[in-house]
Formats: C-alpha cells, structure tokens, sequence
C-alpha cells in the first residue's frame, strides 16, 4: 500500500465544505425560505460520514505502517490528541469570545445565554453528552467525541481486525452491525457501520483480506445501512471508498489545497462564517445579495481557517509527528 493516498485532502475538503454549506444555507434562522433548496443543501450533513469513512480507512493504516502493538497505546493516542486538540482548544475559545460579544455588543437583540465554568470543563473530555443541563459551544464538537472514542477503540480492535483469524474478523463484523442497534448516536458503537467502510477498506488494500472477503463484508454492511440509515448518507459513504479504491492518486487542485486546513474549517465554520452571516443577513435580502453573503461567509471562514492552520494546527501537526515509535 502507498504510503501516501494523494485523494484523502480532496475528500477532507469535501466533507468540510458539505457540512459547511449545510450549516450557512439551513442553520440561518429564515435566510433561506426556499424549501428546494433548503432540501438539497440538507444533504450537506451527511458530510460528517464521509469523514468517519476516511478515519475508519486512515487510523487503522497509520497503525499498521508502525507495527502498532498494545505497548504503544499511550503513544498511539498522545500523537493523535497532540494533531486533534491544540486546534479543538482555540476553536472553544473563538466560541467563548463570540458569545462574550453576542452577550454585550448586542445585549437585549441577542437571545441569552449562560455558559458555566462546569461545562466548559466537559468539553475537554468530550464528555457534554454524557451530562444532562449542558449542551456543545459548538454544534459539530460531537462529531470530534465520536472520533476520539473510535481512536480509543481502535487502540485495542486494531491487532484482532489483523491477526489473520477470519472467523475472529467476521465475529467483530457482525458485532458492530448489532451493537449499533442497540446505543444511542452519542455513542461510538451506533456510528461504526460507517468506520468499518474504512476499516473494510484498510483491510483490503494492505492484503489482510481477499476480494471476497472485502466485498461480501461490504455488501452486507450496505445492505445493513441502507435499512438503517436515511438513503442519501450513503452517498457520502461510498464516495470516499470508491475514490480510495480506484482514485487513489486522483487530485483535485482547488480541493487538494482545502484539505490542508478542512479541520479548521470544519471547527470554526460555525463560529466564524455562520455567524458573519447571521449578522449581515438583514442586508442580504435577494437571492443574489443571499449567494454573495454565502460566499463571503465562506471567504471569511478560510481566512480564519488559514490562520488557524498557520499558527496552531501545522505547529500541532509537527508536534504530532515528532512522537516517533521504538
């Protein structure tokens, strides 16, 4: 296997900016009134499975280029909260200033809201879901819980998905298709069916499984997923497989360079581009003044994005990959 898939950015930038245009188009209160297009841009939320698709594929083959055993557990999982947090944390304090200034420059034109030092706290373990009274600073933090629960996952699954025991693989197969059944969405288990596209993918690619093995598996999990999940989300399932698999070295220009920072957009699209337009929206009342505001919400997010990247996520990212294993 390659060890560089020169596709992933461009998917990244996909994910992102799906989930982005989904949050600027139907998350603006009254924006956009047009149900057509309020149905289409809908869809933008299932970008989120594209990129449990991409972990479930790029965690497992990250592991598997270092040999990973149980003793590297600890290292396995500071390398990825070193990449992940330091991003995380400046996203939550964008999101605490923003709502300073929700709070005092707009006053009694803003709806209220009480932020406690309690669950600021919980955002730090991922841990909002599991409280009751408390809700995200931002809306798309839960995504980031699902992926950090999976990394711990991962960090035991990964030696038996490779231990070249059919049987064992196929119990665990099944295992994740019943288990999601049986917890809620603020739980890893009822969003692996859509990490074990990836992990199917990984397994695949790296020879640890045949032809047959992979597209039975695959076939059974879609089947499983079609009657499980909204038929659309499958869409965003199968483009990143079907462009791992075949695409690999496929790279689209303007998407590949979206892709270096798609984390940062993805975390502070929210805070800084949906709310840009939340302001101006007033001002913005044709359909094409509504286009225009969309995009500069979007020019304003990969300004922020870009700064972001600069300064905290690629200093992260070397920080990251300085951990090396024995």
């Amino acid at each position: 296997m390659k060890s560089k898939l020169e596709v992933l950015d461009s998917l990244r930038a996909f994910a992102a900016l799906s989930v982005c245009l989904f949050h600027f188009v139907n998350t603006t209160t009254g924006f956009i009134q047009n149900t057509f297009i309020l149905d289409v841009f809908s869809y933008g939320k299932f970008g989120v499975q594209t990129f449990f698709v991409i972990s479930g594929f790029i965690i497992p083959w990250a592991m598997f280029k270092v040999a990973y055993t149980p003793k590297h557990v600890f290292r396995f999982l500071l390398k990825r909260l070193l990449r992940l947090e330091p991003p995380y944390f400046l996203s939550i304090l964008l999101a605490l200033i923003l709502l300073y200034l929700r709070e005092h420059v707009l006053g009694k034109t803003n709806t209220h809201i009480t932020i406690s030092a309690n669950q600021i706290l919980l955002h730090f373990g991922y841990l909002i879901p599991f409280f009751k009274n408390y809700a995200w600073l931002n809306q798309v933090y839960w995504t980031l819980a699902i992926e950090f629960q999976f990394y711990v996952l991962m960090a035991f699954l990964f030696l038996p998905l490779v231990m070249k025991k059919k049987w064992l693989r196929v119990c665990i197969y099944i295992l994740i298709m019943l288990g999601s059944l049986y917890f809620t969405n603020i739980i890893i288990f009822y969003w692996l069916p859509s990490f074990l596209f990836g992990i199917l993918v990984f397994l695949y690619l790296s020879k640890e499984i045949g032809a047959i093995e992979y597209y039975t598996s695959s076939l059974v999990l879609l089947i499983f997923c079609c009657l499980k999940l909204p038929w659309f989300s499958l869409v965003f399932t199968l483009i990143p497989i079907v462009m791992i698999l075949f695409m690999t070295d496929k790279k689209i220009k303007l998407l590949d360079f979206i892709g270096k920072f798609s984390y940062s957009i993805y975390l502070i699209h929210p805070i800084i581009g949906a709310s840009f337009i939340n302001v101006f929206l007033p001002y913005f009342q044709t359909p094409l003044l509504k286009c225009i505001l969309i995009g500069l919400g979007l020019l304003v997010t990969f300004i922020g994005a870009g700064l972001s990247y600069m300064l905290v996520e690629k200093p992260s990212k070397k920080l990251s990959a300085s951990i090396t294993y024995p």
